[in-house]
């Protein structure tokens, strides 16, 4: 009985690593791809890499492959550090997953943006095991890494210092934007200080780091664009051709003594590539679909097009859209086009959700305005919006509701 669930368990850790492989694999640019398996080739006996695109072979007298990579100025990467970290303490394997999962999440200033519910969806791992991850993330240095947003960084770094002033944190958490603006009088009366007060906390704030990844390199640094895919005129009708040659060709080594755990790892990352590129063949399929008249017409315009609308298209997870178009390119008639930026948001949902914010930053703190006033307001303006979708576009926005952002009690 012991043993059989032993076994169960190991088996959702096995499966659970092989998806974070093809997740990472799938929000690679070519660029870090191309990294990633010249990087594999060189700990995995059963990869052999053979470039299909001329300007990629090697012409130098030894014989040896070309890369761009060879060119790349080369800096420590913040998600290395952090997992040596990780490295070192006393937490599980499974936990030990989730948080390297995470880390290999933060955004490029070490943000975390991915909501706790859409880590459990992807990984299937409790709530409560994804939060306790995310307070391990929060305990390492850099200090502030993995906070949500600005304030809870600067926050996260104050009580590193043991600074625990509950009129500073107000501060942080509500008066960001008009202390940046010099609103020092309107500050002063709200939070109840002098002037001579609130310059000691702004020197504390100053000396505080807003962006914990500073100084590391994640990812996107490198001004390297590899077009995944072309969008062309064939037979009159345009169609996307996906640029096979523009990434090495991997490859298995037959041998005799067969190592199953190399083996299967080369099988694996052939299989998550070819994934790769049919999940993105997918994608621009349906967004050229979407988009024809922009690249068929010579003045064509882009059309309001949001990635919900792949999403139900394809049958796919937003958030797995979102990852497979991630620094990523094409080649068309109208230039070298990031694929981003062929998605538009709904005019009408972009004016609403700068009425929202424009709101939040005038409010009162102490009496901050309910999603049914934002939505009357906006209604006021020939906007139809009910309640609930305005408590959705203020979550998207990453606004607290109105309870959290009332000014607390000093």
């Amino acid at each position: 009985m012991e043993f059989s669930l032993n076994l169960k368990q190991d088996l959702k850790l096995i499966l659970t690593q092989e998806m974070k492989v093809s997740l990472n694999i799938l929000e690679m640019s070519s660029y870090d791809l191309e990294k990633y398996i010249l990087k594999e080739r060189e700990i995995n006996p059963y990869i052999e890499v053979e470039y299909t695109n001329i300007s990629k072979k090697n012409f130098s007298n030894d014989e040896e492959e070309f890369s761009p990579l060879d060119l790349a100025h080369k800096e420590e990467s913040l998600v290395d550090y952090l997992e040596e970290q990780i490295g070192y303490l006393k937490i599980n394997k499974n936990m030990r997953f989730l948080c390297s999962y995470i880390i290999n999440n933060l955004d490029k200033r070490g943000y975390l943006l991915l909501k706790k519910q859409e880590i459990k969806d992807l990984t299937k791992f409790p709530l409560k095991e994804i939060e306790k991850a995310i307070e391990i993330i929060k305990s390492l240095e850099p200090v502030g890494i993995g906070a949500q947003n600005l304030e809870e960084c600067l926050i996260i770094q104050l009580h590193k210092k043991q600074i625990n002033d509950i009129v500073l944190e107000n501060l942080i958490k509500y008066f960001l934007r008009e202390l940046a603006d010099g609103k020092i009088e309107k500050i002063c009366e709200k939070l109840k200080i002098n002037q001579e007060q609130l310059k000691k906390y702004f020197e504390i704030i100053r000396k505080l780091n807003p962006i914990p990844s500073r100084g590391f390199y994640m990812g996107e640094s490198i001004n390297y664009i590899s077009p995944e895919a072309e969008i062309k005129l064939v037979d009159g009708e345009y169609k996307v051709i996906m640029l096979y040659g523009n990434l090495p060709k991997v490859k298995i080594k037959e041998g005799e003594n067969i190592d199953k755990t190399y083996y299967t790892s080369a099988n694996n990352l052939i299989k998550f590539i070819e994934k790769r590129y049919e999940t993105l063949k997918n994608i621009l399929e349906v967004i050229l679909e979407k988009q024809y008249e922009y690249f068929s017409q010579e003045n064509g315009k882009l059309k309001n097009f949001t990635l919900k609308e792949v999403s139900e298209k394809l049958e796919i997870h937003e958030s797995t859209i979102s990852r497979a178009i991630k620094n990523k390119y094409i080649s068309s008639n109208k230039g070298i086009l990031r694929i981003k930026d062929l998605f538009v948001l709904n005019d009408e949902k972009e004016l609403i959700c700068e009425i929202i914010e424009n709101l939040v930053l005038e409010e009162d703190r102490e009496k901050p305005y309910t999603d049914q006033y934002m939505a009357d307001y906006i209604n006021l303006h020939n906007l139809k919006i009910a309640r609930r979708t305005v408590a959705k576009y203020r979550e998207e926005l990453g606004i607290a509701s109105a309870s959290k952002r009332k000014l607390k009690n000093i």
